[in-house]
């Protein structure tokens, strides 16, 4: 269905879904787990299939322990949920499933949501159009090759022998291609190692 044409639907299921994030946020160390375990679970299939049976009579708290299936049983001391940058990526992410129709598997693997809570600032105040518009060029920007990876495979190397030859671990040569690490944050010396085996300057591996 189209947003517009099911916008009460929507909204009910972002909030829910919201509170559901900032409530585990109150009880879990690493919001990351929880939002994994609501990915993989039966609650995010039927909230993508638009099933109003997971809407109408339930709450935030419900939609979490539906994905924890009762198995934590722990009070935040009823501390009162506020609207803060997890209650915000909750609604956010789930309006943006909706509209695009990927799933929230789909959608964590685009944009983390480590990487949608660092938007909340400056973003949480702005119309939402723009943050899909935020969101859309973000993903876009994924779909184009990293310099690393261009400049890498010009010179015939793997990801191996770049790693072997230049000393810099594998899976920091991997996120960085993926854009789950950002290169331009990397420390110099990691920069240096990998531009005197490709032949290049710091500068060319860095990302606009």
């Amino acid at each position: 269905m189209n947003l517009r044409n099911n916008s009460l639907y929507i909204d009910d299921t972002a909030e829910n879904v919201g509170a559901m994030l900032e409530y585990a946020s109150n009880i879990f160390g690493d919001i990351d787990y929880f939002w994994n375990q609501f990915i993989a679970s039966k609650l995010a299939k039927e909230i993508e299939k638009e099933n109003p049976v997971f809407v109408a009579g339930h709450s935030g708290i419900d939609y979490f322990y539906n994905v924890v299936e009762n198995k934590v049983r722990k009070t935040i001391n009823n501390k009162p949920l506020t609207y803060n940058k997890y209650f915000w990526a909750g609604e956010i992410i789930t309006k943006y499933q909706n509209l695009t129709g990927l799933s929230y598997y789909d959608i964590e693997i685009k944009i983390p949501l480590e990487k949608i809570l660092k938007m909340y600032y400056p973003l949480h105040e702005v119309d939402i159009n723009k943050i899909f518009d935020a969101l859309d060029s973000y993903t876009k920007t994924l779909n184009e090759e990293t310099n690393l990876k261009k400049i890498r495979q010009a010179s015939g190397l793997s990801q191996s022998e770049l790693s072997s030859l230049s000393k810099v671990d594998l899976r920091s040569i991997q996120m960085y291609e993926q854009r789950r690490n950002d290169i331009n944050k990397s420390q110099t010396q990691t920069l240096s190692k990998l531009a005197k085996i490709l032949g290049c300057n710091i500068e060319d591996l860095l990302e606009k």
